[in-house]
């Protein structure tokens, strides 16, 4: 008899958990509070006619969840910019070209040699990534486990780099150029509340060796594919990985009900999840297993208060985030452009504001510090450059991902100064895109407690806890935790969960994994 399993949470990961169970038999219920699909991934419009997602995050679902749930056939599609990044130094400008000639070339041209020492550095974090054994699609044990099944030489080089070091550290020792050291800076902090001089800092520089380095097994039986990495721009935003996952999941025989919160888990008289409360008073029976996508934290609440000891649950995380769309007339132009590149082919490129080692690290102390940084890091995207729909012919929009703006200032602040922060992204970002600030014609943001409210980002952060190497392998969301939900039918599949937060659809994969293993327990006689 195949299970029932309710979902809850119709973001990417709760999508992704919900298609690959269906296809390995279970009947599902997704449940979804927003009337819109896909969380932070999902399409919305900023203002009339400009629409694509709160998120950027280009390239990051994993491949094989792509042709393993055949995306393709449901409209998914990816176009691959000749650029993929531009990072404004104090001193030029750096292009992220898929040729690795040209980016080899500026990173000399930064310090000699140093193309080689940072081929050098990529090659040590892929060895050290592969030497923990960790697998993104399995639940790895505690740190201590991990660090004990190393051998010793790799153990030294692990705890060195992910663990006792920082991030500060490993760069200084492995670049020459605050150019250099800028872009990993970048790449391992992603805006979380982390200083790159805090020990465990560079972890995040390990997770794409340590998914290079994942077996691919193929759990539930239904094909497999060797691809991993980077699959470029989707067309139509981040947006159209949501509508391929819905589209898939309905072919697949979901039962979706958007526009639902769940308020209560009803456990049955062996303490199994078996029926779920609707905030409309709906009351759903008869499930074998839950996969929960919220934020760890927030499970808390939706089941009876005596399920777990009160030690087992995290803390709600701290975030910044802040989110900003501008609608503009025109493209902005690009200071320090490489000249016979068209704007548009350069605009194209994702691009990151965080100009030196210094600016980064300040804007991260205010942030820690609860300020709402002076110079804030920005990560921006002109989707309507691979996708003219997103905005009206002849305009486009630009989509800001501002962090270190903390949610910990409260409501109140952000209400009344909301606008003079977006004021202090627009100064920042006007010396490296001229012009942009008179192409403004509209914006729209969101401040982190409005990011909190619409799509349950607790704290305002994006990954639902810092990735962290404390907060991370077995303690994400943590063993014991884990281990009860388990007890009770219930498997956590967000971004609170092993490997962590960004749009890759791990969690959501790993989710359904374990969910389709359960099987209700019942009392002797009772069936």
């Amino acid at each position: 008899m195949n299970s029932h399993v309710v979902v809850i949470g119709g973001g990417h990961n709760g999508l992704v958990a919900a298609n690959y169970l269906a296809r390995a038999g279970s009947r599902v219920t997704l449940i979804e509070a927003r009337q819109q699909l896909g969380g932070v991934v999902g399409r919305i419009e900023y203002m009339p006619g400009y629409s694509a997602s709160i998120t950027n995050s280009p390239g990051s679902l994993e491949g094989r969840i792509i042709q393993e749930l055949e995306l393709d056939r449901f409209g998914l599609r990816f176009h691959f910019p000749e650029i993929t990044l531009l990072h404004p130094m104090d001193d030029g400008l750096f292009v992220g070209w898929r040729d690795r000639a040209r980016v080899a070339a500026q990173l000399d041209a930064f310090s000699e040699g140093e193309a080689e020492r940072h081929r050098a550095l990529i090659e040590r974090l892929d060895r050290v990534g592969a030497s923990t054994r960790l697998s993104v699609w399995d639940a790895p044990g505690t740190l201590e486990d991990v660090v004990a099944a190393m051998d010793a030489s790799s153990r030294v080089e692990f705890l060195e780099i992910g663990v006792e070091g920082s991030l500060s550290q490993l760069l200084d020792e492995s670049l020459k150029s605050d150019a250099a050291k800028s872009l990993m800076m970048m790449l391992a902090l992603n805006g979380q509340l982390v200083s790159p001089r805090a020990p465990g800092s560079a972890f995040g520089l390990l997770m794409r060796p340590i998914s290079r380095a994942s077996s691919a097994q193929d759990v539930l039986g239904i094909g497999d594919s060797p691809l991993r990495g980077s699959v470029g721009l989707p067309l139509g935003s981040m947006g159209s990985i949501v509508d391929a996952l819905a589209l898939a999941a309905r072919a697949n025989g979901v039962n979706i009900r958007a526009g639902s919160a769940v308020t209560n888990i009803e456990l049955d008289a062996d303490e199994h999840v078996s029926a779920v409360v609707l905030d409309t008073g709906e009351r759903l029976t008869g499930f074998d297993a839950a996969v929960v996508t919220l934020e760890p934290s927030r499970l808390r609440a939706l089941l009876p208060s005596a399920t777990l000891e009160e030690s087992c649950w995290p803390k709600p995380p701290l975030g910044s985030a802040f989110k900003i769309g501008l609608a503009l007339d025109g493209l902005p132009g690009l200071a320090d452009a490489p000249p016979g590149v068209p704007i548009e082919t350069l605009l194209e490129a994702q691009f990151r504001i965080g100009p030196s080692s210094s600016y980064i690290t300040k804007a991260v102390d205010d942030g820690l510090a609860g300020k709402a940084s002076d110079a804030p890091i920005i990560w921006g995207l002109i989707p309507s450059l691979g996708s003219p729909g997103l905005a009206p012919d002849g305009k486009h929009l630009l989509s800001l991902n501002v962090w270190h703006a903390p949610h910990s200032l409260g409501h109140d602040h952000w209400r009344e100064h909301g606008d003079e922060f977006v004021d202090r992204c627009l100064r920042e970002l006007e010396p490296r895109l001229p012009g942009l600030t008179d192409r403004v014609t509209d914006a729209h943001w969101f401040s982190p407690h409005d990011l909190e409210r619409e799509y349950n980002l607790t704290g305002s952060n994006i990954t639902h806890g810092d990735m962290l190497p404390t907060q991370m392998l077995g303690e994400r969301p943590g063993a014991e935790l884990s281990a009860e939900l388990l007890n009770h039918g219930i498997v956590l599949g967000g971004a609170g969960t092993w490997p962590g937060g960004y749009v890759t659809g791990i969690p959501g994969r790993n989710a359904a994994v374990l969910a389709h293993s359960i099987r209700k327990r019942t009392k002797v006689g009772t069936r």
